[in-house]
């Protein structure tokens, strides 16, 4: 039987690629975006490869279109057996913490850390019903000399604290869902402008790192992954 997979904000890059891998080895993808042409021609491209996909309107920013999402998948697609919360926003990468505007804050906020706390509430019913798996893409929340834009770091370490504390919830009241982040490393899209160097991997690179881990069957609940090389994994 096909193993099911939702992917958020899966219409391009690496959410995209990673419905592609995924859809390669046989996993049957919904795939979340909030725009319905740009869905649908994803769709499209991946069913041109033979891969069964079907999208599912999800808007981060709209809480409304994540409980209808759980409310069609728990009667038709009943039997989800993953979650990949992958949507997310960056804002200005280039800000120094004094320029960030408030109201810029709100809105990564509204989708980094609220939008994924929504989608993990209200999917871990239907989840639990089959064992099943919610992977978070997430980042490096320590600044460095690479990588330090303030609002991006600020929006995304409530997710990482929140992933924890889902793991450590579920393992106590014994919930058959496990929880965990990853981070693939430095991605080439266009959340960064398509940047490249050294430490930069591509979209395909970064899809595998999250497919494998995704598939590995080992238990990972309540951890944060950083996945930098093809084979490794950091934890």
């Amino acid at each position: 039987m096909r193993q099911k997979v939702l992917i958020t904000g899966a219409n391009k890059g690496i959410g995209f690629e990673t419905a592609k891998q995924l859809g390669d080895k046989g996993w049957t993808i919904l795939l979340g975006a909030r725009n319905e042409e740009r869905g649908r021609a994803a769709v499209k491209t991946l069913e041109n490869k033979g891969i069964t996909a079907e999208w599912i309107q999800i808007d981060l920013n709209n809480i409304d279109t994540i409980h209808a999402a759980a409310d069609y998948i728990a009667t038709q697609h009943s039997d989800l057996k993953a979650l990949i919360n992958n949507a997310g926003i960056s804002g200005n990468m280039n800000a120094s913490p004094l320029d960030v505007e408030l109201d810029e804050l709100r809105e990564l906020a509204e989708v980094n850390f609220f939008g994924n706390f929504e989608m993990i509430k209200t999917f871990t019913p239907i989840l639990a019903k089959n064992h099943g798996r919610i992977l978070n893409l997430t980042i490096p929340l320590n600044p460095n000399s690479f990588f330090h834009p303030f609002s991006y770091i600020a929006t995304k370490s409530p997710l990482n604290s929140m992933i924890k504390l889902f793991g450590r919830h579920f393992k106590k009241n014994k919930i058959p869902v496990e929880i965990f982040g990853v981070m693939p490393g430095g991605i080439t899209t266009d959340l960064n402008n398509h940047q490249k160097g050294f430490l930069m991997r591509s979209v395909n690179e970064g899809a595998q790192s999250i497919v494998k881990v995704l598939t590995d069957n080992h238990n990972h609940n309540g951890k944060i992954l950083l996945r930098l090389m093809p084979f490794k994994i950091f934890k």
